[in-house]
This record gives structure tokens, sequence and C-alpha cells, in this order.
């Protein structure tokens, strides 16, 4: 299975991701309903911090990046050094949080 999500009441939505290649580099994709269960639309604001070998992306509304994507289908679209600490073909989880979202390393990848 290529990627999956799962929700269950207040628990987070997770989805299993493996981190894929554009240009030779790291990349990862996130997009749509995802995005908007964790608040972030079309034209916010983010910034992402790293601690303990995970990604965090927090809405700040004068934040250094900004979601992409047109309508209702919002995008983060992470490249190269951003998608740090993580590499092409890890498997990662991504927590989408009401209040931001955690790149982690799946359970059980080395």
């Amino acid at each position: 299975m290529r990627h999956t999500t799962k929700q269950a009441d207040s628990r987070p939505m997770v989805q299993q991701y493996t981190v894929r290649a554009n240009r030779g580099k790291p990349r990862i994709w996130i997009e749509g309903k995802r995005l908007s269960f964790s608040g972030l639309s079309v034209g916010d604001h983010f910034d992402m911090t790293r601690a303990l070998g995970q990604l965090l992306i927090q809405k700040r509304a004068n934040g250094a990046r900004k979601v992409s994507g047109k309508g209702e289908r919002p995008i983060i679209d992470l490249s190269g050094a951003s998608c740090a600490p993580f590499n092409t073909g890890d498997a990662v989880a991504i927590e989408y949080r009401a209040n931001g979202i955690i790149v982690i390393r799946s359970e059980g990848a080395q």
C-alpha cells in the first residue's frame, strides 16, 4: 500500500507515507483535506522546526513558509533540505493534529 490515512475520534489523523524523490532530492507532498484537518488553508503561513528526529509544521500568522494550492486544495510541498531529517525511501508517519503536523519515522523503520 502506497500510503493510507486513519482517523478515530479525537486522535490525530495518521498517514503512512514513503518519502519520494523529485529531481534526485527527497520530497514530501501533503495536500487536501488532511491539511484542512490541521487548520491549514491555501495562503496560510507556517513555520517548520526539527526536534528529536521529527519535523514539526505549525500555522503561524508571520510564518516563513506559505501553503500553496488552489481553491479547496491546499498543498505543502517539501523538497531537498526541507525534508531533513528524512531521506528518499524513508517510511514516515505524518500525524495531522488540530494544532499542526508532525512527521516522524514510522515504527519498525531503520
